[in-house]
């Protein structure tokens, strides 16, 4: 089998709807390293597996038609034609950011916390220093034989406005969750807890806080070890300050953590529990928060 045939069989053993540059590369570097495919001989081998021949590589895919350029992403992103299936726009957001994931109002449909059905994709994705910081590790886990590139080969690609017809919303993030795998997907997405807590550091992003009210008298009873474990995560004060006052005074929950987050409640200050609402003198007097919803 030639080394080109090789690297296509590969790609269909994946099945994954699209590829990326990087994971061409390692898919080609791990074929190279082995010289094989499930247990035949690979000829015609390239003398080296380098960005070069790696691009050479995916040209005559191209050819084959074997790959296509995604039109949904600027560049960098290719459709494996032979896949058994498309890909969702979460799912191919996913595999081209590898660190990107489902947050916020999209997060709370794929739970079922919500009923309304937004249009638009919310995907989180780490600060541009962050998200380098965990490509380097990548590239390091993926690649540890090369020990010098000419220049990255994982980098962010270039999202379009709309994916698979969706509209996406990318937030990027300064604290950045680490995310849990859909089962049978490439698509990862905020845990239980952590969307809990994305919804009251961040209501505007998740309905609104008096949705985000209704979801966490409704549901939240089932999930308060999750919840509280994420929210004290957190690196927002207010956050923790809203959540403590829903789960104590509210949901009538106790628990150490929240009896610790009462540290960050600020006397005179015009904290309230909706950031979008107008200030009202109704208040928690163990929160020190305006009860504006």
């Amino acid at each position: 089998m030639k080394f080109t045939d090789g690297v296509e069989q590969a790609l269909l053993k994946r099945d994954l709807p699209i590829i990326t540059y990087y994971d061409f590369f390692v898919l080609g570097h791990s074929l190279f390293q082995r010289r094989e495919w499930n247990g035949e001989p690979l000829k015609r081998m390239p003398q080296g597996w380098d960005q070069t021949r790696a691009n050479n590589a995916i040209k005559r895919m191209e050819e084959r038609r074997a790959l296509v350029p995604d039109s949904d992403f600027r560049s960098g992103v290719w459709r494996v034609t032979q896949a058994t299936r498309a890909g969702s726009a979460e799912e191919v957001v996913c595999i081209a950011d590898p660190f990107a994931y489902v947050s916020h109002l999209s997060a709370m449909q794929r739970y079922s916390l919500t009923e309304r059905s937004p249009k638009a994709l919310h995907v989180t994705t780490p600060r541009r220093d962050l998200w380098n910081q965990l490509r380097n590790n990548r590239v390091r886990d993926d690649l540890p034989e090369i020990e010098d590139l000419d220049k990255p080969v994982l980098y962010r690609p270039g999202f379009k406005d709309i994916i698979r017809r969706r509209p996406v919303i990318m937030h990027i993030s300064s604290h950045p969750w680490t995310p849990v795998p859909l089962s049978g997907e490439e698509t990862r997405i905020t845990s239980i807890g952590q969307t809990f807590a994305d919804m009251i550091a961040e209501p505007g992003l998740c309905g609104g806080m008096r949705h985000v009210l209704d979801v966490w008298e409704r549901d939240a009873d089932q999930w308060l070890p999750e919840i509280v474990e994420a929210v004290d995560q957190l690196n927002s004060k207010i956050a923790k300050v809203r959540a403590g006052y829903i789960l104590s005074e509210v949901l009538d929950f106790d628990d150490p953590a929240i009896a610790r987050w009462e540290a960050f409640a600020q006397r005179g200050g015009s904290r309230k529990l909706d950031p979008e609402a107008d200030y009202l003198p109704e208040f928690s007097e163990r929160w020190m928060i305006s009860l504006n919803v």
